[in-house]
């Protein structure tokens, strides 16, 4: 996911500095202009994956100055939540096996607390319970008080 995430920088004319010393360890990425940095002191593909892909979505999707406006980071982060994980991704995931959420985190290759915070979203989003109908059926899926699937 991190190198397509890369190609789609490249083809919105974005350049990517993949190591930049930032000064404070606080700053894990940065988007400024057409150019996204991420901090040098990321150790994890799944870490710089989700960096890149919240610095992509406000370089492609936001205006201006964002930082304090919390509805605005709210919107990016559901964006990217649906993005790397994503609500019939998620679906597929437990169909192929996954019950823990470091399993789950394996499996789209996200760090397991982004993984855990997409699920408390989805919680908020969708309720403690949805119905989800793909071509692979009807399923619902509960949220707690752990994550389920039941094909309907």
């Amino acid at each position: 996911m991190y190198e397509k995430l890369l190609d789609e920088a490249e083809k919105n004319g974005l350049t990517v500095i993949e190591k930049y010393p930032f000064i404070s360890p606080r700053i894990r990425g940065l988007c400024c202009d057409d150019t996204i940095a991420i901090s040098a002191q990321i150790d994890t593909e799944a870490e710089r994956t989700v960096v890149l892909c919240e610095e992509l979505t406000h370089a492609l999707h936001s205006y201006g100055d964002i930082l304090n406006d919390a509805r605005m980071e709210r919107r990016t982060r559901e964006h990217i939540f649906d993005r790397l994980i994503g609500i019939e991704k998620l679906l597929d995931a437990a169909l192929a096996g996954c019950r823990e959420p470091w399993e789950f985190a394996e499996y789209f290759g996200v760090p397991e607390d982004f993984f855990v915070a997409a699920m408390q979203n989805y919680r908020e989003r969708y309720g403690t319970m949805t119905r989800l109908s793909t071509e692979k059926g009807e399923f619902m899926l509960s949220f707690e008080p752990t994550f389920r699937v039941r094909r309907l």
